[in-house]
């Protein structure tokens, strides 16, 4: 598989569309089914930043390199493995690739949102994956003790719990290291002080 980011000259009813991932299939051709679902999710209303357009991109381009991998169909798959598709995804991630919880349950949701489009395309007749009741932490709710749900929240069966992980900070030394490799240069030097001293995300701090 290839995942490409397209030019200006990419457009969608005359709207040029630059930056948006293309997933190709080994042989260079359109991978459709999966791009024709990122053009209806990420052209949605409710997606406005493109920031989102990498994320959903390298998602669907892995699973289907993972697919690839092992010889696998993505509508097509053997009885015997058409409900376990997407965890076999999940637990090769995982247990194989080692990567964290949280980004895997990134990938696994747009995964799962790729084949609820085909679904409603009917390019599958069933979903591979199920769905089941989860807890729901609603401390503190308004109207909570009207819920007659009992806590309870439909889940895709395939998602790993999400797991809250802790801020991570520099060390003290890491911050004295930092500090020292910007001293020749003032402006970059201020401007970590600034992010340092008020807890400025990465992502908001341009030097």
């Amino acid at each position: 598989m290839e995942l490409v980011w397209a030019t200006p000259d990419f457009t969608i009813l005359g709207q040029s569309y630059p930056g948006f991932p293309i997933l190709l299939w080994p042989s260079m051709e359109s991978c459709i089914p999966a791009n024709r679902f990122m053009r209806a999710y990420l052209q949605r209303g409710a997606i406005r930043s493109k920031r989102s357009w990498p994320s959903v991109g390298r998602a669907l381009y892995d699973f289907f390199g993972f697919l690839e991998a092992h010889e696998l169909r993505w509508d097509r798959a053997r009885p015997s493995e058409e409900s376990g598709l997407v965890a076999a995804y999940r637990d090769y991630c995982l247990d194989r690739i080692g990567l964290d919880r949280n980004t895997v349950r990134q990938r696994l949701l747009y995964v799962c949102k790729f084949y609820e489009y085909a679904l409603d395309q009917r390019w599958i007749d069933r979903l591979p994956f199920g769905t089941e009741e989860r807890a729901a932490r609603r401390k503190g709710a308004f109207l909570a003790h009207l819920d007659a749900s009992g806590g309870k929240v439909p889940a895709r069966d395939v998602m790993p719990k999400k797991r809250r992980d802790l801020p991570k900070y520099l060390s003290k030394d890491e911050i004295k290291a930092l500090l020292a490799a910007s001293a020749g240069n003032p402006h970059h030097r201020m401007m970590l002080r600034f992010g340092l001293q008020t807890g400025l995300r990465l992502s908001l701090i341009h030097i």
